[in-house]
């Protein structure tokens, strides 16, 4: 019999296996694994009964999902994942313009939104999507549809859940766009396999167990959401969603749901620690700790240390196209750190991955030198959507075998452990001299005692930079004092020639710091 690689399979299972068992928790809502896969299947239904639900070139169908973080967000990946559909979530906090962009390159055959998700659904953007629209909502688009199909989820009738649809490895489980250099969306291609690989690797390295209750913080359009949800479902844990709107609220969260699984960026521990949130033992309940998506700060791990003692802390690299998380650290003492940056090193492969760091010409380098981070093996993606000469570019073969250029500067140790050095076009010109801005950021984490900082180039012009201005997250900060300890650190063309506090640092749709909201405050003050 064919291994069916569909991601619904796992919550099948446990809703036949333990029904009752809670599956997603958000605020007053939550659903049995029986009752999400009932109301996924009843998606699936409204999909695969559909005359024109057929295969093209023997390809997976597309969904959009245009949802935020929340119960019918996940019914929604869930339903599309039963109908053996490729899932494309849209972020909600896009311009339409870039959704337009992002439908022409699709081709869906449907798209599901949740109440949030349907009122954005413009008659510029009906008319350039797919035929079928189902929807949370209050049916707010019907009369103005034209020839789009309205369908309302709580018209859907029950089903009795079947096995979800077969998907075979090399089916493309879900499409997750990043920002583009030429400014067009490039939309991530990651197959059945390759998910379901990581998905068994990383809930037997982390000992998941079905007795978690983990932490969700992410939206769909950032892939740590499906670490964050199908991890959870592998074991027939629950997932406890915390709202966008009460992030600041996180321990708290922990606490009144006895949760044991914490899943997020660094920045948001960074700014719990900022407004003092981290007390001593304030997140007890927690045995498992995953950061991913940036560099970790000695400080950010320090501080949880303190406040979740009895949590393993593990440090995640990974980008969108080896499937997630594709390198592990295990923090213990002393700290794992990266020479130089007091940051956690990024560690050493996941089974089934393989890492290499190279020059400009894909030829290895010698340990302790820095270069490009490559990666190969069962998690690499099958490239980008309608766009051959990038995925041949960042894809290349290298000895025979395949492997994804990164773009992150990093370097192996001695003992083979990789340390990542930062972006490669976070390489900036300032007056000549080529400047990694997180390596100033690195020192800027020390000198001024906070986790959440940010460092940009500017004034630029012509290409190049006339100086560095860097941000700190607190209320105050004395610019003085830092600049001058940043002086027996930095070289004179390295060193900010302002330092700005920032109570609230501008993060972007993953969480992280967002450089170019930081360029558009100093344009913005310049007038």
């Amino acid at each position: 019999m064919l291994t069916n690689y569909n991601l619904a399979c796992a919550v099948n299972h446990h809703a036949m296996a333990n029904p009752d068992a809670p599956a997603v928790v958000c605020q007053a809502r939550s659903l049995t694994y029986a009752e999400l896969a009932e109301r996924a299947a009843r998606l699936a239904a409204c999909l695969t009964h559909r005359p024109d639900w057929q295969r093209h070139d023997g390809q997976a169908l597309r969904v959009g999902i245009l949802a935020s973080r929340g119960v019918d967000a996940c019914v929604a990946v869930l339903g599309a994942c039963w109908a053996g559909a490729t899932y494309v979530p849209i972020s909600l906090k896009q311009p339409e313009e870039r959704v337009l962009t992002l439908l022409a390159q699709c081709g869906l055959s449907a798209i599901i939104a949740d109440d949030e998700g349907a009122k954005l659904l413009s008659e510029r953007l009906l008319t350039a999507g797919p035929r079928l629209v189902i929807h949370a909502g209050q049916s707010l688009l019907a009369p103005r549809a034209g020839a789009v199909e309205m369908v309302d989820m709580a018209t859907l009738p029950p089903v009795t859940p079947e096995e979800p649809a077969p998907m075979a490895a090399s089916d493309t489980a879900y499409i997750i766009f990043t920002s583009g250099t030429t400014g067009v969306p490039k939309g991530v291609m990651i197959s059945a396999g390759s998910a379901r690989h990581y998905l068994t690797t990383i809930s037997e390295w982390l000992d998941l167990r079905a007795s978690d209750r983990a932490l969700e913080t992410c939206e769909l359009s950032f892939d740590f959401s499906v670490h964050n949800m199908f991890s959870t479902w592998e074991v027939g844990a629950a997932l406890h969603i915390l709202p966008a709107t009460t992030v600041m609220n996180a321990v708290k969260f922990v606490r009144s749901s006895g949760l044991t699984v914490w899943n997020s960026v660094p920045a948001l521990a960074g700014m719990l620690r900022q407004i003092k949130a981290l007390a001593p033992e304030s997140l007890a309940s927690l045995r498992v700790t995953v950061f991913g998506g940036e560099q970790l700060p000695a400080s950010t791990v320090t501080a949880w240390q303190s406040a979740a003692p009895n949590s393993v802390i593990v440090n995640l690299y990974g980008p969108t196209e080896a499937t997630v998380f594709c390198l592990a650290q295990r923090v213990g003492k002393p700290l794992p750190l990266t020479p130089g940056r007091n940051v956690m090193a990024i560690g050493t492969p996941l089974p089934g991955n393989e890492a290499r760091v190279v020059d400009a010409h894909g030829q290895p380098v010698a340990d302790g030198t820095a270069g490009e981070l490559v990666i190969a093996g069962d998690q690499v993606a099958d490239g980008y959507l309608g766009a051959d000469e990038l995925t041949a570019s960042r894809f290349p073969t290298l000895d025979g075998k395949r492997w994804y250029r990164t773009g992150d500067l990093a370097q192996r140790d001695a003992t083979g452990c990789f340390h990542c050095l930062g972006r490669i076009d976070n390489q900036v010109k300032v007056l000549g001299h080529r400047v990694e801005l997180e390596e100033i950021d690195a020192h800027l984490r020390i000198v001024s005692g906070a986790d959440v900082v940010g460092s940009i180039a500017w004034p630029q012009a012509n290409g190049m930079a006339s100086g560095i201005v860097s941000f700190v997250g607190a209320s105050t900060i004395d610019a003085d004092s830092v600049i001058d300890e940043l002086k027996n650190r930095l070289p004179p063309y390295m060193l900010p020639r302002r330092v700005i506090a920032l109570e609230r640092m501008p993060l972007n749709s993953s969480g992280k710091v967002d450089r170019r909201e930081l360029h558009q405050l100093l344009d913005k003050e310049a007038g």
